[in-house]
């Protein structure tokens, strides 16, 4: 992609920023359309993924955690510091995955860029994302331990959206062709989360498989948001590099795939 393709494709998305501010909005009013309890549940969802995790690795299985791995604030926290990421990137691909197919109406009768489909998926991830982060912060305040260093949460978090957009243009577009895509997604973010160092320290890893979590981008990015919460060490500096190309790779990729196949989503749908 060149710098002027990159700079036509930007102002594009500014033109049409009141539709993505819509269809951003219509996709948080849906999640929960019909319920009594409205938006409180983007905050019960988490906790409670947090309180089912914490109860099978830290009370019936017992892993051996201490503070060089966990941090001072607790196993609790530190679960919840490595999901509150990955989560905003499962829902930002596995959702974004059918944002095109799921609008075929709006893809085939109207001229808006398709584009923005997904990108408005992310959006309502992150705002749900934020609010996980929220409760991250008010926990840390409870127990005691919020370090300066939080703020270099935001160093991750931009890697954190590129990936997650790239991945969600690549996979809605292929969805289109494939419908297949959705399935094998699924299946594939299960392995994806098991191999992520969310429930266990990397340090846990053997030696021999430990080259699945340096190739793992989402490994360095859910290291850098503990690093800076949780005062622990940082990705390293090939992690850091394997989490730049990565993230590179994903969204300028996925961005020139969905560019030259939405020509042919009108077809298609």
């Amino acid at each position: 992609m060149k710098p002027r393709d990159v700079r036509y494709f930007l102002l594009r998305l500014n033109a049409h920023r009141n539709l993505l501010r819509h269809l951003a909005v219509r996709d948080l009013r849906n999640r929960y359309v019909g319920s009594a309890g409205g938006f409180f549940w983007s905050i019960v969802q988490p906790v409670a993924l947090l309180l089912c995790y914490y109860f099978v690795f830290a009370v019936v299985l017992r892993l051996p955690f201490d503070s060089a791995d966990t941090g001072d604030a607790g196993f609790a926290v530190y679960l919840f510091s490595g999901l509150v990421p990955w989560l905003m990137f499962s829902d930002t691909v596995l959702r974004g995955c059918t944002a095109v197919t799921d609008n075929a109406s709006l893809v085939t009768k109207t001229t808006i860029p398709s584009e923005v489909l997904p990108i408005s998926i992310m959006i309502s991830s992150l705002v749900h994302h934020l609010i996980g982060v929220a409760i991250l912060v008010v926990a840390l305040l409870i127990v005691g331990s919020f370090p300066l260093s939080s703020v270099w949460s935001l160093a991750y978090l931009a890697p954190l959206v590129l990936l997650s957009q790239g991945l969600g243009w690549l996979v809605s577009g292929l969805n289109v062709f494939i419908r297949d895509t959705a399935q094998v997604l699924a299946v594939s973010m299960v392995f994806w989360l098991w191999l992520t160092p969310i429930f266990y320290p990397a340090s846990l890893v053997p030696e021999p498989y430990r080259v699945l979590v340096l190739l793992n981008p989402m490994a360095a990015i859910v290291t850098g948001y503990r690093s800076a919460f949780l005062a622990l060490p940082p990705p390293s500096p090939t992690q850091l590099l394997i989490l730049l190309a990565w993230t590179v790779c994903a969204f300028v990729g996925g961005a020139l795939f969905f560019r030259r196949s939405k020509t042919a989503f009108a077809d298609v749908l």
